[in-house]
C-alpha cells in the first residue's frame, strides 16, 4: 500500500479544485510563503496554518486524522532509531522545541530533554552556547537564517517570534535566509579538558512527520596537514627530492629514482624518459593540493587555526582557503619539508605511465591515502 505524504494530498486536491497556490493562501487566510511551504513540504507552516488548508481545499474526513500530525508523539519505530544511534540525536518540533533527545544529546546537550528546551533558543540567547561553542558567532548566524525560515513559514508563532526578540535584545539580527541553513555546519565544541572536538550538525525530516526535525551531531575530524604544524612540532628537514619513494613506472612497476642537477626522475629500465622534477612535483602537488583542500576542508582547518591562535600558538604557515590558494603557498612559501610533509599525508603513491598524446608524454595515475 502506498501511503501518501502531507505534501501530497494537498497538491493533488489543490489540483482537483483547479486552483493556484495563491487562490488556497487567501481561502485559508495564511501568507503564499505559508502555503508553498507546505506543499512543497520544506517547511512546517504551523498546526493553524494546516488546518486552514485542509477546510479551504474541502479535504474529507476520512484524510484528515492522519493528517493531523502535529503535536503527536514519537511512534515506537522513530524513537527506536533515534535511541539506536550512537551519536548525539533529537527531534525538535517546527519551533526547534525538544520532542526526544537520545542518551548521548543529552551528555552533549544538558537539558535538552526537559520539557520546552529549544535548541534554536540555546544557541541563540544561552551563555551556555556562547562559552561551549568555540566558533559560536558562525553557527549563530547559521541558526538565525533558520529561525528568519521558521517565522517566514509560520508568522504567528509566539515561541518563534519571542527567540528573535530575545535574540535582537543581545545584538543578534536574522541572518540570510537559507532553508535549513543549519544541516552540514560545522561546530566546534569546547571542553573542560581543553580538547576542541568537532561535529557536523545534520538536519532531517522524519519519515511521515514534515512537521518534525531530526538534529544529529556527526564527529568530524581535520586532517592534520604537516604545512599546517605549530613551529615547536616540525617534522624532520627534508632535503631530497620530494617524490622519492613515492613515485612508479607504470610499465614495469619499479620505484622511479630521483637526482642530478637538474633534478630528474627515471626508470632503471629505461621505459620511460627522463622526467624533469620541477614540471612533474608541479603536476603532482595541483592533483595533491585539489584533494587535501577540498572548500569544507579549508573551511575546518580555518577555524582549528583560529582556535589554535587563540590560545597562542602560532603556526608556521596560515591555512589556505582554497586549493589554488594552496597551489600558491607550494610555490611561493613552502619548504621542501612542507611540500613532503603534504605529499606523504595525502599521497600514498602516483604512477606514470607513457602517454605519447601528452605534451610531456606521460599520464599520472594518483592513489589517496585514507583520510580518518
Amino acid at each position: 500500500m502506498v501511503i501518501a505524504t502531507l505534501a501530497e494530498v494537498v497538491a493533488v486536491y489543490r489540483a482537483r479544485a483547479a486552483l493556484d497556490p495563491s487562490h488556497v493562501a487567501e481561502r485559508a487566510g495564511i501568507s503564499i510563503a505559508q502555503y508553498l511551504a507546505l506543499e512543497k513540504g520544506t517547511a512546517w507552516p504551523g498546526t493553524e496554518a494546516v488546518e486552514a488548508v485542509i477546510d479551504a481545499l474541502q479535504i474529507p474526513h476520512r484524510h484528515r486524522a492522519r493528517l493531523a500530525m502535529t503535536g503527536a508523539p514519537l511512534d515506537k519505530y522513530l524513537q527506536r532509531m533515534l535511541h539506536g544511534y550512537d551519536i548525539p540525536a533529537l527531534i525538535v518540533d517546527s519551533t526547534w522545541r525538544t520532542m526526544e533527545a537520545n542518551t548521548f544529546a543529552r551528555a552533549l546537550l544538558p537539558g535538552s530533554n526537559r520539557p520546552g528546551w529549544s535548541l534554536m533558543r540555546w544557541i541563540l540567547t544561552n551563555e551556555d552556547a556562547r562559552r561551549r561553542i568555540a566558533n559560536w558567532e558562525d553557527v549563530a548566524l547559521g541558526f538565525s537564517g533558520a529561525l528568519r525560515d521558521a517565522i517566514t513559514a509560520a508568522p504567528r508563532s509566539a515561541e518563534l517570534l519571542a527567540i528573535r526578540e530575545d535574540a535582537a535584545q543581545l545584538g543578534l539580527t536574522a541572518g540570510i535566509s537559507s532553508q535549513d541553513r543549519p544541516d552540514g555546519q560545522v561546530i566546534v565544541w569546547r571542553t573542560d579538558s581543553g580538547a576542541y572536538p568537532i561535529s557536523a550538525c545534520l538536519a532531517t525530516m522524519p519519515s511521515g512527520r514534515p512537521d518534525l526535525r531530526q538534529i544529529t551531531f556527526v564527529p568530524r575530524s581535520t586532517q592534520p596537514a604537516p604545512a599546517l604544524m605549530a613551529a615547536h612540532s616540525s617534522p624532520a628537514p627534508w632535503y631530497g627530492p620530494l617524490l622519492t619513494d613515492l613515485l612508479s613506472c607504470g610499465l614495469c612497476g619499479l620505484l622511479l629514482s630521483g637526482g642530478g642537477l637538474p633534478v630528474t626522475y627515471g626508470c632503471a629500465t629505461g621505459c620511460l624518459p627522463v622526467l624533469i622534477a620541477d614540471d612533474l612535483e608541479l603536476r603532482i602537488a595541483k592533483k595533491v593540493l585539489t584533494h587535501a583542500f577540498p572548500a569544507q576542508a579549508c573551511r575546518e582547518l580555518g577555524i582549528a587555526q583560529e582556535i589554535l591562535m587563540a590560545d597562542g600558538i602560532e603556526l608556521e604557515l596560515n591555512v589556505p582557503g582554497s586549493p589554488q590558494h594552496a597551489l600558491d603557498q607550494w610555490q611561493r612559501s613552502m619548504t621542501n619539508t612542507q611540500r613532503r610533509g603534504i605529499l606523504t599525508t595525502t599521497l600514498r603513491s602516483a604512477t606514470v605511465s607513457p602517454a605519447p598524446s601528452n605534451d610531456d608524454g606521460v599520464e599520472l595515475a594518483c592513489n589517496w591515502c585514507e583520510q580518518t
